[in-house]
């Protein structure tokens, strides 16, 4: 019996599981256009045929036996029957158009979540169909994650030139794990050959983390503090550089205000006072800030950790201003190595961005007293608003590529709420825990099915110090795979596109025109991906259709261009002394240095503190079902070996994890990296409350969170890190 093969082709495309966007090349059945295999793109220079696990798991989440092929409609059962996307559309926007016109558009609420990244289109889309119904509940889980790096660069105040990642002397993680999370820290490449460059050739690393993690392992100097004590690191750090006057005295005199103030507040933030309250070596501390500032070149870079223990904004500005006072900024002459491609070109100047608004910037939201920032809506007012006894309370909700019901914080108040709504709109690969929930599935396309461009990944360089690429790389890619026979799949913004033209709603998309003004979508004749991927990068500095020249992708270098000097009536200066910041660092250097544990009402103290952990295998719940990458289906409690031998655990033991808000039980697991008195788990495992399956789902750390008390201010963030909890082994009585 002879064995027949399949004919397969290569098409280049890249990859947008996650930001880093490495190029791949996509094997191909040539028969019905289904993803064999992904691998590295080893053509260009910039990645080194670099890709990660989840990029080569994408045929498999495309072709995974969970992904919907048809959208899905909840019977009066609560089953769920296929249905058309066309019948979903009518139906979703009959339904919409309904709360609409009884209670206004504010009824409704939009969400966006991260797998955006697969459909770049989702986001101007997104903004067109919420300005064009007139509802200004749009939420994003900006708000949830790091939002503080938002209001932090708005009160300090931005340079005239994006961040460059080219020839550093120090570089600084901290809390943050480049090598797993490529989430910032590091530029878009591949992670580990930049690092290894730059530190061969004289570079030092520096990070502070409370586990020793992969980028950890390869530093000059590690500190491994206790949680929530970044705020009095950095405070430390920058008086050591004030008190030692290693600060660039030319820069700051020119460029900066505020310095008396910022000096005068970390005084009481001496090396011994931080080091008592952090648990390190004071002189760690010392060496610390003396081998940041001591360097020519450098940057620090902050991550999900530090953000999410409850000061974020206070942090993020610490960390601008260390780089403020260390003159980590370009100067005029310098050439502009990312000037990006796929957005507008920008006049690069050698001068500071006056602070701006930062925060209380709308109305209070309703079922709540709190206001929008530069981050976004916070998430806890979504949540507020739909349990919300009043006539103006939110009746429904359009979630496409997020999952809430996993990824927000508090899951028992977000279930609560969600089941609450009159109408929930889910757009998703798959019954996900919020999917589970909804009136309304809509199956979608997938990224290997849709064409695309790096534009988010350029716009992502421009945002933030220690984000996006340290090279002008651009791609696009064509759909390179084709939607399974039979199915019927939608393009999200397609099917915003349906609602919209069913209730009458006129989109605009992309930027405004400075001459036309808005760039109004036909209505009647429904746009290509293609036409719409136009509009959204009209006016770069290196027009979509030469990027189109290039498949594999390519660098598109401007030597010409140059760092401009300073305009000679520019008064803007970076403020280091901002009174909202100087105000909550004073109430920081005033806390007590010795915190006494909370103990529960049955006697159990609050012992442990819970940390997030990041994975390279998964993007919040994205990605947790593949098998081609997950190490485990579940997410470990880790703690250190000798917690778990005084606890009486060991590896592969069930034990309660319990705060102040709820308790979870949860698979233990030893690690000698993590700090003692530490419990590491990664967030948005597991099922609905009342549905889990611990050994092969895991566990929602969200339960142990809360919506409703200890929100960061500024931005509503709910405390995600440096949570007080208690472990404790259950009885042979619970084990069943």
């Amino acid at each position: 019996m002879s064995e027949t093969t399949t004919a397969t082709r290569i098409e280049p495309s890249y990859c947008r599981f996650c930001p880093n966007g490495c190029p791949i090349l996509v094997e191909i059945d040539e028969v019905d256009g289904h993803a064999v295999s992904v691998t590295g793109d080893p053509s260009n220079d910039a990645y080194q045929g670099y890709t990660c696990v989840k990029g080569r798991a994408l045929p498999e989440q495309h072709s995974h036996p969970e992904r919907l092929l048809h959208s899905q409609r909840r019977t009066p059962d609560g089953t769920y029957e296929p249905i058309s996307s066309e019948v979903a559309m009518d139906e979703v926007a009959a339904k919409l158009q309904a709360i609409v016109d009884e209670h206004g558009p504010n009824a409704v609420a939009v969400y966006f979540g991260t797998m955006v990244l697969g459909s770049q289109l989702l986001v101007p889309a997104v903004m067109s169909f919420v300005g064009a119904l007139g509802t200004r509940l749009m939420f994003n889980p900006n708000t949830i994650d790091q939002p503080g790096k938002d209001v932090a660069r708005a009160l300090h105040g931005n340079w005239g030139v994006a961040h460059e990642f080219d020839d550093p002397q120090v570089v600084m993680m901290i809390g943050t794990n480049p090598m797993a999370s490529y989430l910032g820290g590091f530029p878009y490449g591949h992670p580990g050959k930049w690092l290894q460059r730059w530190t061969d050739d004289g570079c030092k690393l520096i990070v502070i983390d409370p586990r020793r993690t992969d980028v950890a392992k390869r530093a000059d100097l590690f500190v491994q503090p206790r949680p929530g004590e970044d705020v009095a690191i950095l405070a430390g750090m920058l008086r050591v550089i004030l008190a030692e006057d290693l600060h660039d005295h030319e820069f700051v005199a020119e460029n900066v205000s505020g310095l008396d103030d910022l000096r005068a507040v970390v005084e009481p933030f001496t090396p011994g006072h931080v080091a008592r309250r952090a648990g390190i070596d004071a002189d760690d501390l010392v060496t610390a800030a003396r081998t940041f500032a001591e360097a020519e070149r450098g940057f620090a870079f902050a991550g999900t950790g530090p953000n999410m223990a409850g000061q974020g904004t206070l942090f993020e500005y610490l960390v601008l201003c260390l780089n403020t006072l260390c003159g980590r900024w370009s100067r005029a002459g310098d050439p502009v190595r990312t000037p990006g491609t796929l957005i507008p070109p920008v006049p690069a100047k050698a001068q500071p961005i006056a602070p701006s608004p930062a925060f209380d910037l709308t109305g209070p939201l309703v079922g709540t007293d709190r206001q929008g920032s530069v981050a976004g809506l916070p998430m806890v007012s979504l949540f507020n608003g739909i349990l919300h006894e009043g006539e103006d309370r939110i009746r429904a909700l359009v979630c496409l590529n997020g999952n809430p019901a996993a990824a927000v914080p508090d899951q028992l108040r977000v279930v609560e709420a969600l089941e609450s709504l009159e109408l929930l709109v889910q757009v998703d690969i798959k019954m996900s825990a919020t999917a589970q929930l909804a009136d309304y599935v809509v199956a979608p396309t997938m990224s290997l099915e849709v064409p695309a461009c790096t534009v988010i990944n350029d716009q992502m360089t421009r945002r933030f110090v220690g984000m996006g690429y340290a090279q002008p790389w651009a791609q696009y890619t064509k759909a390179v795979a084709t939607p399974p026979a039979g199915s019927d799949v939608i393009a999200e913004w397609e099917f915003l596109y349906g609602l919209a033209r069913r209730m009458g709603l006129q989109l605009a998309f992309g930027q405004p025109d400075p001459e036309l003004g808005p760039l109004l979508l036909d209505m009647e004749n429904t746009p290509t991906a293609e036409e719409l991927l136009d509009l959204y990068t009209a006016g770069s500095r290196v027009p979509l259709d030469e990027v189109r020249k290039h498949p594999n992708g390519a660098l598109f270098p401007d030597p010409s261009l140059v760092v401009q000097p300073k305009d000679p009536d520019c008064t803007a200066k970076l403020d280091v002394g901002n009174p909202d910041m100087v105000r909550d660092l004073a109430a920081v250097a005033s806390e007590p240095v010795d915190t006494v544990d909370e103990v529960l009402p049955d006697g159990q103290r609050l012992e442990f503190r819970l940390v997030p952990r990041r994975i390279q295998q998964a993007i919040n719940s994205s990605g947790r079902a593949l098998k081609g990458m997950r190490k485990r289906t579940y997410n470990p409690a880790f703690i250190h070996p000798d917690d778990l031998e005084r606890l009486g655990l060991q590896a592969g033991d069930l034990a309660e994890v319990r705060s102040a808000r709820a308790a979870i039980v949860a698979i233990v697991q030893p690690d000698d990296t993590l700090r003692p008195g530490l419990v590491s788990m990664t967030h948005a495992f597991g099922g609905l409350p009342g549905r889990d399956d611990v050994a092969r789902l895991g566990v929602n750390t969200g339960r142990l969170l809360t919506l409703d008390t200890d929100l960061a201010p500024y931005t509503g963030q709910p405390r995600m890190s440096n949570v007080p909890v208690a472990v404790r082994a259950l009885g042979p009585d619970e084990l069943t």
